[in-house]
């Protein structure tokens, strides 16, 4: 016995190197190094998640956004995934390589659905009746070929495909040329634009066509009864909301013997100064607007026009344009149309234009402008006419599932045609006729929560209490503390989620956003007032919280313009978001948590964030030495060496060596410091001799331990950040926090050790967990060991918590001494619950 104590003596009286007086007080590069990697990977995990976020709110919303904006969303996400990923690699030594390798293969699948489907060989003309979405005839030819399989009067035609312009240019060596041009040219410079346009438009025009291709509009115009026809442009984005309408060509009256020219004509127009402009400033590239072009008969036409199947500003009713002649007066707004406004299968209101000319078929090809003769400047439309067009317009409106603006021709013997169908923008309706801010005489329980996911849902209230998300029944609306990433496993099971903390731009809103579950975030006081199986409405459109079932929320309409869900920006985008917002890592303890896990930008994401964590919360493992450091000099008889890597300390103390707790600037470490203080210093609770001499024991045969109790206490700071190596007493705990944003702060703690013997310090870890559950932490207990971690909340909250933590330590060092009996872990949990845990109101 002698022996030992006599040992224990030398290992607590070692004597300590004094400090060299060259020792620079300046923090180690090394750690400074770590800590400035991990910031920037918090910076480009900001970016991410908030871009996504912007993309989701946009696409659901029915926002209008084209494929420039596509690119530039998905260029800077994947130079942020990028960032991320290397300052992780930075911080860890380039352990994680391989997310590097799974970064390039989701940016892989991401440009190829930017690029989209390249252009196949397909028959270079088909009748229109043939004519499909995917065919590469574009969206003019592919919506009326639609039509015409729906039995709906269009003219007869065909189309030529996209692929045709790429074998004619590819044939004549236009390819080059035309790059060429483009790339010298200037989009803020009409002059450079007119130039360029006008070089690559004469080569064209210049250039015969392929044989092949000219054999095979030969053969199509063989099927068509009429010796006019139009030659109309079928781009491949043309008729999507993005509908360059006016940019490219449309001939009408065309003889056959020039329907080739015409055809080259139609296919230069994309290289005039206005549609090279618009090109550029929608985000298209020439090669993506491939031209299709569409081959119609002419309709010997008595009027025409536009038909609206909903009224573009929003109110009821069909809004139809007409004017005397071909249609070609009536879509360029040359003249005053006729109007007539369609209600509820009734004309609401009608209006004769000033149409004091026309445009009809020339005899020799082309069109002419004369003088409307006074018998066709009244009404173009009977009654009866009208209606019949408007009901025509609603069934185009039914097959396609959104408005449309249609051009629609009526021939002589009185039948209608239809020209051109494509999506119609109709402006948002406001929404007060559904919803007030509050409505009237409902119970409110919750306002001005977050709205992290938009809609609105009802439901019983579920209480996640103990993480147990397996037993969380089916539509109910999950109320939690945190916003977790875990708790994405409840998507298709809750019908509703409402956190007391979280940020919309947190890896749970995202989740929730994709699976359109109405969620609300920063819903404070909600695990309170909200009690199990009552039946609430959450409305995640104003941010508020309902008893009861609210019908009248339910029937919300989807808000936004359904019209932009039919464009190519949104149809890609949807297919981009495949690769860029699931969450397949839900859970860090699971196995697919690994690199080769990670499927989307979302995994790599979040795997990067998780695992940057732990590489920042072993910075004070091992043996840190004395450089950069200085000593904390206070009433607490707790020897602490600091490690400042910026703001973690004032201004006056930068050429100190012992600090006092007036100099600390570093947000986590002043709050830790106020618990520690509020408890103070307190001497070690009474001891049975068999628990001293256990404590003697136990370190006299225990290496680990001998080789802890040589290691200093050592703290490293910013202004946002702790990590507390600490030894007290017997025990060593880690305590790492970082107060920031929303869904970035959190506080990490393990503990393990004791001088008493195994069961005494597992009765005090167990004390430990009581307390820390209560605190919201997320606790792993094993023997006399706890890792545990409280995230998800705000800073102002962690900063309180961090406090309670420094009271925690205070009063549970050598209380494994007189852990006695399971009673001991009852008794002191309650005492320090009383004392020291704020009770939630």
């Amino acid at each position: 016995m002698a022996a030992a104590l006599g040992k224990l003596k030398q290992w607590l009286a070692r004597k300590r190197t004094s400090r060299p007086s060259s020792v620079s007080l300046g923090p180690p590069p090394a750690l400074l190094e770590r800590y400035l990697q991990y910031k920037r990977l918090l910076a480009a995990n900001s970016v991410i998640l908030t871009t996504v976020a912007d993309i989701q709110v946009k696409m659901d919303e029915g926002f209008l956004f084209d494929m420039n904006y596509v690119r530039e969303a998905c260029d800077r996400l994947g130079q942020e995934v990028e960032a991320m990923v290397g300052a992780l690699n930075g911080m860890a030594g380039g352990r994680y390589a391989a997310l590097d390798t799974a970064r390039l293969q989701v940016d892989h699948l991401v440009a190829e659905e930017l690029i989209g489907a390249k252009l196949q060989p397909a028959p270079l003309a088909l009748p229109l009746a043939e004519v499909r979405e995917g065919f590469f005839y574009g969206g003019k030819a592919e919506k009326l070929g639609d039509l015409t399989r729906l039995g709906l009067a269009v003219p007869a035609g065909f189309g030529v495909s996209a692929y045709a312009q790429k074998l004619f240019f590819e044939s004549g060596g236009l390819e080059e040329f035309i790059r060429e041009a483009i790339s010298q040219s200037q989009i803020r410079n009409l002059e450079s634009l007119r130039e360029g346009g006008e070089a690559i438009q004469a080569k064209i025009m210049a250039q015969p066509l392929p044989p092949e291709l000219s054999q095979a509009i030969a053969e199509h115009l063989a099927q068509l009864s009429s010796d006019r026809v139009a030659v109309r442009s079928s781009a491949l984005q043309e008729d999507s909301f993005f509908s360059f309408a006016g940019q490219f060509e449309t001939v009408l009256n065309v003889p056959r013997d020039q329907v080739e020219a015409r055809y080259k004509e139609v296919i230069a127009s994309q290289f005039t100064p206005r549609a090279l402009y618009y090109c550029h400033a929608s985000g298209f590239s020439y090669q993506e607007l491939a031209m299709g072009v569409l081959v119609m008969e002419m309709v010997p036409v008595k009027c025409a026009g536009v038909l609206y199947t909903d009224d573009p500003r929003g109110g009821e009713g069909a809004i139809i344009n007409a004017v005397s002649g071909l249609g070609s007066l009536a879509v360029g707004g040359v003249v005053e149309p006729d109007v007539y406004r369609v209600e509820g299968g009734r004309i609401a209101a009608q209006h004769v234009g000033e149409k004091s000319h026309m445009h009809v078929a020339a005899p020799e090809g082309g069109i002419l402008d004369v003088a409307t003769p006074a018998d066709l400047q009244g009404l173009c439309l009977a009654e009866d006419q009208a209606l019949a067009l408007a009901e025509l317009g609603n069934r185009v409106k039914q097959h396609f599932g959104v408005p449309q603006d249609i051009e629609w021709a009526l021939d002589t013997q009185g039948r209608f045609s239809l020209l051109q169908a494509r999506p119609l923008r109709v402006s948002a309706k406001l929404k007060a006729d559904y919803l007030p801010p509050q409505i009237k005489g409902a119970e409110m329980l919750l306002s001005n929560g977050i709205i992290a996911s938009r809609g609105a849902a009802a439901g019983p209230v579920y209480l996640l209490r103990d993480q147990d998300l397996d037993a969380i029944p089916q539509d109910t609306v999950l109320v939690t503390p945190r916003a977790l990433p875990e708790y994405g496993v409840v998507v298709g099971r809750v019908a509703a989620v409402v956190c007391e903390a979280g940020s919309a731009t947190s890896h749970l809103a995202t989740v929730l956003r994709e699976a359109r579950i109405p969620a609300l975030f920063g819903a404070k006081g909600a695990t309170a007032v909200l009690q199990p199986g009552d039946l609430v409405t959450v409305d995640a459109f104003y941010g508020n919280i309902y008893a009861g079932r609210l019908e009248e929320l339910l029937k919300v309409p989807r808000g936004g313009d359904d019209g932009v869900r039919q464009t190519r920006a949104y149809k890609v985008l949807e297919r981009v978001l495949k690769h860029i917002t699931p969450l397949n890592l839900l859970d860090p303890r699971g196995a697919n948590f690994r690199p080769d896990g990670c499927r989307t930008y979302h995994d790599i994401t979040r795997f990067a964030h998780e695992k940057a964590m732990q590489e920042l919360f072993q910075m004070s493992t091992g043996r840190l030495d004395e450089e950069g450091a200085r000593r904390l000099v206070s009433t607490i008889p707790l020897e602490l060496n600091i490690i400042d890597l910026g703001g973690g300390l004032s201004p006056e103390a930068a050429n100190l060596v012992k600090v006092r707790p007036e100099h600390l600037t570093s947000r986590p470490m002043l709050a830790y410091w106020r618990g520690v203080c509020a408890v103070g210093w307190q001497g070690p609770k009474p001891v049975d001799l068999a628990g001293f001499m256990s404590v003697v024991m136990s370190t006299a045969t225990n290496t680990n331990i001998q080789e802890r109790l040589h290691e200093k206490n050592f703290v490293i700071i910013t202004h946002d950040y702790m990590n507390l190596s600490n030894r007290l007493g017997f025990h060593f705990a880690t305590i790492e926090a970082f107060l920031g944003a929303p869904g970035e702060s959190y506080v990490s703690f393990t503990f393990y050790g004791g001088g008493a013997e195994l069961p005494r310090r597992m009765r005090r870890v167990r004390f430990l967990t009581r307390v820390l559950e209560d605190l919201g932490f997320r606790v792993e207990l094993k023997e006399d060991s706890i890792t545990a971690r409280i995230d998800g909340y705000d800073a102002d909250i962690l900063d309180e918590k961090l406090e309670v933590l420094g009271r925690l330590m205070m009063v549970s060092k050598q209380l494994d001494m007189v852990m006695l009996s399971e009673d001991a872990v009852e008794q002191y949990y309650r005492e320090f619950s009383q004392g020291h845990i704020p009770q939630r109101s």
